[in-house]
């Protein structure tokens, strides 16, 4: 079972060369599993009285095709079965006949309360909306980060990060990772333009409101007109790990 929502791009999440930001991409991406939970469950509501909620730990996008303002998607999800306790999740956007986007991901359900885990096969009842078809590649586990990285900037979690699970919802860790994809004496110009090609995220630890965000970060060619950017983040005070990120880009 696949659910799929069509969307017109609008002008204000698109950026100074007029392309989607990634962050949008994946709230359309996250908009659109909503829906489908909300259809065929367990619902918002439903998880909500129950104190359980859906954690993204690891998240992965290949980006085939730039997205303009006012193009119409059509963005489709659906879910694997589980394996053991985690819930595959899989996503892609099409621009007309062409695939644009395609992400995976990989979630786990938790007592929010306790912090607990809990296992697929308690909820089975209601956990089956389910289709078979695989992506064509997996998240990425783990990367080997540089022994030397640049940093930390730091960035501190804002009323407008926070989501319904009262931390930093999942797609505002994207907007913080392509901020930092400009190294500090680089300018934003029509000679800076990067475009996206991938980008892997692990996310490890909630970023909570008020808490400082402490960012290193690492670039380093990958290939005539590419560049791999790495980052990792913990929470100030605490050192807590937040997210490790890796990303390709190339020039436009």
């Amino acid at each position: 079972m696949k659910w799929s929502q069509e969307y017109k791009v609008h002008y204000y999440y698109t950026d100074y060369a007029n392309v989607l930001k990634p962050a949008y991409i994946a709230r359309y991406m996250q908009e659109t599993a909503w829906n489908a939970l909300k259809a065929w469950g367990p619902s918002p509501k439903y998880l909500n009285e129950r104190n359980l909620a859906f954690i993204l730990t690891k998240m992965s996008f290949v980006y085939h095709e730039e997205i303009f303002e006012d193009d119409i998607i059509q963005v489709e999800t659906w879910a694997n079965p589980p394996r053991t306790i985690i819930f595959p999740r899989n996503y892609r956007i099409f621009k007309g006949e062409n695939l644009a986007v395609e992400a995976v991901s990989e979630w786990v359900l938790l007592g929010v309360k306790e912090k607990i885990i809990v296992r697929p096969a308690d909820y089975k009842d209601i956990l089956n909306a389910y289709d078979d078809e695989k992506p064509t590649f997996s998240v990425q586990k783990r990367f080997n980060m540089p022994e030397e990285m640049d940093g930390p900037a730091e960035y501190a979690v804002k009323y407008s990060d926070i989501d319904t699970n009262f931390h930093m919802n999942n797609t505002r860790y994207i907007d913080l990772i392509c901020d930092n994809l400009y190294s500090d004496d680089e300018t934003v110009s029509p000679e800076s333009k990067k475009r996206l090609l991938s980008l892997d995220v692990n996310y490890i630890g909630e970023a909570r409101f008020g808490q400082i965000i402490r960012i290193s970060r690492a670039a380093a060619p990958s290939g005539p007109e590419t560049k791999e950017h790495y980052m990792r983040a913990k929470i100030k005070g605490v050192e807590q790990n937040c997210f490790e990120a890796k990303c390709i880009t190339a020039n436009r």
